[in-house]
């Protein structure tokens, strides 16, 4: 089982998104499956999912095709199933083996069919909505390994959208709200999202996800493209007074960030490339760490290890930061684009998309 440990572990963390209240009454489910293709003939077979109550992963082999597994959960719950591949076939293929995404509930839910990427599956009414969802993101073409183009990115949003309007009262609905309600999106599509979140069930708006998305509805409202963005004055690393206002006249990437912060570090290299292609054209960034003042040498170590040249500014109290505050932030990285005249123009840009949006900008 010890190829299975790194696996385990990203799916922990994905489930992270889709954690349940405790306390719920479980009820049992069966997941069966019956897949023709000899390549995964006694290949492991890992559920991964939360019940309510805690994250499980259980195993079991393909034996004669066919493969069974039992738990409970307290309500219908996301699932990553992985099925592995032999030594054999893993080293014809370069692939560990295949994995999807699915609802289980209680009662019976099965695959069937040849490999399980192309298998059909049967069971409770949100595994049916997520089928919907799935079909209707691959008749645009979305796939989640595919290249993210912004016409692309825009067309799967719209699905999502549509799909909301259409079942706000799914558990699939509930938990692809939590999902997408980020605040670029929130912020480009705020009276649609606001009309989607309101439609949605008060028991699920009152739940700890709700409040979440709800917050950074009032946050988008606030601080959306268009509004003005908030000045603030705060400390650099020499210990000089920098304002945001100070940047009047360019385009200035506010980012929040912080060391011990692993997504943001991993997004530095991508500011680096924005800052180093767009710094002669009127474009700066402003870096705003929430470390402590505990993990000033840690803040200061990162900016010279990531090589990040721009003005970097921090009060040192974590996510009690004056200007986090202002704008809300609740996790990061997360960034608001500011141009000359101070309004915001985007939000939450990441990746290539931000590479793509100054260029359309600048």
């Amino acid at each position: 089982m010890r190829r299975f440990k790194n696996l385990k572990s990203l799916s922990v963390l994905w489930f992270g998104l889709f954690v349940l209240n405790t306390g719920i009454a479980q009820e049992t489910f069966q997941l069966k499956g019956n897949l023709s293709s000899p390549v995964t003939e006694g290949s492991v077979v890992l559920l991964a999912y939360h019940n309510g109550k805690s994250f499980k992963n259980d195993t079991t082999r393909i034996r004669q095709g066919h493969f069974e597994l039992k738990g409970t959960v307290g309500k219908p719950v996301k699932a990553l199933l992985f099925i592995g591949y032999s030594k054999e076939e893993e080293a014809k293929t370069k692939k560990r083996g295949e994995t999807i995404h699915l609802y289980l509930d209680s009662g019976i839910t099965t695959i069937k069919g040849e490999r399980l990427a192309t298998a059909t599956i049967t069971g409770s009414a949100a595994q049916r909505d997520f089928a919907m969802l799935q079909q209707s993101l691959e008749s645009i073409g979305w796939t989640v390994m595919g290249k993210k183009e912004d016409l692309i990115l825009a067309k799967r949003d719209s699905v999502h959208l549509a799909f909301l309007k259409s079942y706000p009262a799914s558990q699939v609905s509930f938990d692809l709200m939590k999902e997408i309600g980020r605040p670029n999106l929130l912020a480009e599509r705020y009276n649609e999202m606001s009309e989607i979140y309101n439609n949605l069930s008060e028991e699920w708006r009152d739940s700890q996800d709700g409040q979440r998305v709800g917050r950074l509805l009032l946050g988008a409202k606030k601080l959306g493209i268009g509004k003005d963005a908030i000045d603030f004055t705060m400390n650099d690393v020499s210990g000089n007074p920098i304002s945001l206002s100070d940047f009047r006249g360019q385009y200035v990437l506010l980012d929040f960030w912080a060391s011990w912060c692993i997504p943001c570090r991993a997004e530095n290299p991508q500011l680096v490339k924005a800052y180093e292609k767009f710094k002669d054209k009127n474009f700066t960034i402003l870096g705003v760490s929430l470390d402590k003042e505990s993990g000033k040498q840690k803040w200061l170590d990162a900016i010279e290890k990531d090589g990040l040249p721009w003005i970097h500014v921090s009060d040192l109290k974590g996510f009690d930061n004056a200007a986090a505050k202002s704008y809300g932030v609740q996790s990061i990285p997360i960034n608001y684009l500011i141009d000359p005249e101070g309004k915001i123009v985007a939000v939450g840009l990441r990746g290539e998309q931000l590479i793509r949006h100054l260029e359309k900008t600048l």
